[in-house]
């Protein structure tokens, strides 16, 4: 799986008061719309007229949650290897407005049972032996072939996948990154294992967005 660097960036908290966070949400919709509908669509879902060119493609932004961090980084510094320019043109109270918008954006996740301990350990060494070297054993993005990848691989602490997504991405890969399809290298059950056990390494941050929960 591939993301956009984690370099030392501002982060933009949307406000804790919900007046306040609808308000910057409302404006980084107009934002949004202007300068980044092009490319991840007019619904933030990735697709738009101009989506079909791109490699990688634009993020579906409604595809995984994201920090505040993560965010702030994609748009202060771009996504190298990307058409995802750097936005340090834009004001600060801007990148906040668009921070707030994508926040509040619903997203679906499932409702899954954690891994028991027996499963956390097989999905550990999974991870350690097919992804470690691009994302760190940790599942920081930090992996010894990282530095040479560009877009960089996903930091899982930042960014959490719905489990469709990982489990697209753990089949087909993502086609002009790094990330290969892992269909005839691992099987659905392994798949399965490693969909859960990335997608508990989020460092969960506060709730700013609408989560559904979907069987």
């Amino acid at each position: 799986m591939t993301g956009g660097t984690d370099a030392t960036a501002p982060v933009f908290h949307p406000s804790t008061s919900i007046g306040e966070r609808v308000a910057q949400a409302q404006r980084g919709a107009e934002l949004f719309a202007a300068s980044c509908a092009s490319c991840h669509g007019q619904n933030a879902d990735g697709h738009s007229a101009t989506s079909d060119s791109l490699l990688p493609k634009p993020a579906n932004l409604l595809a995984s949650r994201l920090t505040d961090e993560r965010l702030g980084a994609a748009l202060w510094n771009g996504v190298y290897g990307s058409a995802m320019p750097p936005g340090r043109e834009c004001s600060e109270r801007d990148l906040r407005d668009l921070v707030a918008f994508i926040q509040q954006q619903p997203r679906i996740f499932s409702n899954e049972q954690a891994l028991d301990d027996g499963a956390r350990r097989q999905a550990q060494s999974l991870f350690v032996q097919h992804c470690a070297s691009c994302h760190g054993e940790q599942g920081n993005g930090r992996g010894p072939a990282a530095g040479a990848l560009a877009p960089a691989p996903t930091n899982f602490h930042l960014e959490r996948p719905t489990r469709a997504r990982a489990l697209d991405v753990l089949e087909h890969g993502v086609p002009g990154t790094a990330m290969p399809p892992w269909t005839g290298k691992l099987s659905d059950s392994e798949r399965q294992l490693l969909s859960g056990y990335i997608r508990s390494s989020f460092s969960t941050p506060p709730i700013r967005e609408k989560e559904q929960s979907h069987d």
